[in-house]
């Protein structure tokens, strides 16, 4: 199966390539699902194909969709395969109440990548918070209500909204300065 995949890949890089160069990855990814559906895999959900550096690389949706390059999330998420890792130490805030927003958006980040919702557990949170010497017990929901453009509660738990979201984009950029 996977050897007719790889015989048919050239022809759909040549028609690929015959494309006007803005609509080529495209035309790409249309042709690779459509061969990869004929050949009764699944295709790729969520991610996006895209060319970077000569080589077309499998691109979470998140990370497509807000210009982040493969080499620029790994510097601040690790990925084995299945799961996320957020690897970044420096959260280059001085505040407490910042650092536990930020760590709550890239929580939130890594359960969207993970799972196709941006989910912020509590527990997680605070864990997570513990683990950067960001924990503050008393003022520890305060944070997360002042912040509800970017939270919606969820029982004890948050979800990023879609505003949250592209918050999180943004640090995500900011860490890698």
């Amino acid at each position: 199966m996977l050897e007719r995949i790889k015989e048919q890949l050239n022809d759909v890089i040549n028609i690929a390539d015959s494309c006007p160069e803005k609509y080529q990855v495209k035309c790409f990814e249309v042709l690779l699902n459509v061969l990869v559906a004929a050949e009764g895999l699944v295709p790729v959900a969520g991610a996006r194909l895209a060319a970077e550096g000569g080589v077309v690389r499998v691109r979470p949706e998140f990370f497509a969709r807000h210009s982040i390059t493969e080499d620029e999330w790994q510097r601040v998420f690790h990925f084995d395969g299945q799961t996320y890792s957020l690897i970044v130490s420096d959260l280059k805030e001085k505040s407490v109440s910042k650092k536990q927003v930020k760590l709550a958006l890239l929580l939130g980040t890594k359960k969207l990548l993970e799972t196709g919702e941006a989910f912020v557990e509590k527990t997680e949170l605070v864990e997570l918070c513990k683990q950067h010497a960001t924990y503050d017990s008393p003022n520890f929901a305060t944070h997360m209500k002042r912040n509800k453009n970017q939270f919606l509660p969820r029982g004890k738990n948050w979800i990023l909204t879609k505003p949250g979201e592209s918050q999180a984009a943004e640090v995500i950029k900011e860490l890698l300065q």
